[in-house]
């Protein structure tokens, strides 16, 4: 198992070098490209959301490489209690592109990205930890 972690400040304009680093980590995975971008984007919404709705002043991100089993990413910041997985879908995903209001899609978008998302308090921290199997 291969291990690398990063701690970011919690600034959107830095968002552009963190996905640079969630690339960098899934580049020499054997999963394709589609794959790939999901994990990005999976990321990218669960930082955005941190960034955005959190109370922290930074984060730190670990990655996990299990060759030929999975691919995981832990998010963790000090921030207020927030469980995201128990946070309520307020999109009604029947609805056509054109009345989906903003906000509510995160949580569908990265379940449907990624394998597997568990969260756990420990102490003071939030810990997310996102899945991809390979």
């Amino acid at each position: 198992m291969t291990s690398s972690t990063r701690s970011f400040p919690t600034d959107l304009s830095i968002l552009p070098h963190i996905l640079s680093w969630v690339r960098k980590q899934v580049e020499d995975t054997p999963l394709d490209f589609s794959d790939k971008m999901r994990i990005e984007l999976a990321l990218e919404e669960a930082v955005v959301n941190m960034i955005q709705h959190g109370t922290a002043k930074k984060f730190t991100l670990i990655c996990r490489h299990k060759p030929n089993r999975e691919i995981e990413f832990e998010l963790s910041d000090q921030g207020d209690s927030f469980n995201p997985l128990t946070h309520p879908e307020r999109q009604n995903k029947d609805l056509p592109i054109e009345e989906i209001e903003v906000g509510g899609v995160g949580l569908p978008l990265m379940k449907k990205c990624m394998d597997a998302l568990f969260y756990r308090r420990e102490g003071e921290k939030n810990i997310l930890t996102m899945v991809k199997n390979i």
